[in-house]
């Protein structure tokens, strides 16, 4: 390196430098990517970036819609609910089917008796408007008389 501050190079170390400086611009020149090689870089990442395209395109047209998803999730439910569970209306069950509280805003048919083991703690003096005699047998079984 040439400095200001050091002082003047000697010739000779001056003639090395030059010298140096000739050979290291001469192998850029061979190092140097040719046309031929450039275009044969382009091609290549061309090729890869069709590649690529290709999985996407392919990934595109395979992959599922919402409405897609939501379809095999009814179509699941439906399957595991067939020939157990038939809901006309609205249903609401708040926690396991074992003891679950079950309202509907209509009127609700069971197949079997109707048991409600807590019926002997249930006040029903506060709550107004019209009653109807019913019996409830022990384990709170209950039904009426007609």
């Amino acid at each position: 390196m040439r400095s200001s501050r050091q002082g003047a190079i000697p010739s000779e170390l001056g003639n090395l430098i030059d010298t140096l400086d000739g050979y290291e611009a001469r192998l850029r020149t061979l190092e140097a990517p040719s046309g031929e090689s450039l275009s044969n870089t382009v091609a290549k990442v061309s090729a890869l970036v069709a590649d690529i395209q290709s999985q996407i395109n392919q990934w595109a047209t395979t992959r599922w819609t919402n409405a897609q998803i939501l379809a095999q999730i009814d179509a699941k439910i439906a399957a595991a609910f067939a020939g157990n569970v038939a809901i006309t209306g609205s249903l609401t069950v708040n926690g396991a089917i074992a003891g679950a509280s079950l309202s509907t805003g209509g009127s609700l048919t069971a197949g079997g008796a109707v048991t409600l083991p807590d019926v002997f703690n249930t006040d029903i003096v506060g709550l107004g408007g019209s009653r109807k005699t019913v019996w409830v047998r022990d384990g709170g079984r209950m039904g009426n008389t007609g």
